[in-house]
């Protein structure tokens, strides 16, 4: 069978259903990782179903794991090559099958043989603007992918694309509110230099702030890192930032 786009069905019964892709994944791979193995575990195929995923967010590089070495391998492979099934999934399933007659994707069905698998189908995810994920299922040798199973792994692949949007937005939560504890942290040490050098120096909030960048642009230093040094010289040492809601009266 040549390579070819074809038509996928949809699942009945299963509203709001959601992968964990959250709980214990620290990272994108870790997301992607469980998605796969979901994936894997979930289309009712033969014995030997594997599948792998790669999820590309702009500015960085992309996220690849797959249920078994040779899967993920294989789809690392179309990175390097910019060929199969993956690349070009982006508006709907397509299928690669190990005795297609078509000469197009000659090197990567030559891969996929090499790698212990008889078809391909890559479904993609969709989750939102510049971000996308592609799902492949792998079967074995002398396998071929029935139209129900085209179904079952586009209906999987809606359920997996509402899960990995929440990851990649609880993820992105995460981080703004890590990094907004930085931005405290470092506005802490400031302030209290500040403090520090208004009480030396009987000058205003601004003129302490002078100061220190002053130092910052001389010794090519972080303005922080100025603030920092001025209180370990303290008896006490670097105040640490309070992040706790006042409590109400």
């Amino acid at each position: 069978m040549a390579v070819q786009p074809v038509s996928g069905g949809k699942r009945t019964g299963h509203t709001g259903l959601l992968l964990d892709l959250v709980t214990g994944a620290e990272t994108d791979l870790d997301s992607v990782q469980r998605l796969v193995e979901s994936a894997a575990a979930a289309l009712s195929g033969p014995a030997g179903m594997a599948c792998a995923a790669t999820l590309h967010r702009a500015g960085t590089p992309p996220v690849t794991a797959g249920s078994t070495a040779p899967a993920e391998c294989l789809a690392s492979s179309e990175e390097r090559y910019g060929d199969g099934p993956m690349m070009q999934a982006d508006v709907g399933p397509v299928q690669v099958a190990a005795d297609g007659s078509s000469q197009r994707w000659d090197a990567y069905r030559r891969r996929l043989v090499a790698s212990g698998y008889g078809a391909a189908l890559a479904v993609p995810l969709d989750v939102g603007t510049r971000i996308s994920c592609t799902l492949v299922f792998l079967g074995p040798e002398g396998f071929d992918f029935t139209p129900e199973l085209v179904s079952e792994a586009t209906w999987f692949a809606g359920v997996a694309s509402q899960s990995m949007q929440l990851a990649l937005e609880v993820r992105s939560i995460r981080s703004a509110g890590d990094n907004l504890k930085t931005v405290l942290e470092s506005r802490t040490s400031i302030d209290v230099a500040c403090g520090v050098v208004m009480a030396q120096t009987r000058c205003s909030y601004t003129e302490a702030f002078s100061k220190l960048a002053g130092v910052s642009r001389q010794r090519n230093l972080k303005v922080r890192t100025v603030a920092e040094n001025i209180l370990k010289a303290l008896t006490g040492g670097t105040p640490a930032a309070r992040f706790e809601p006042p409590a109400l009266a």
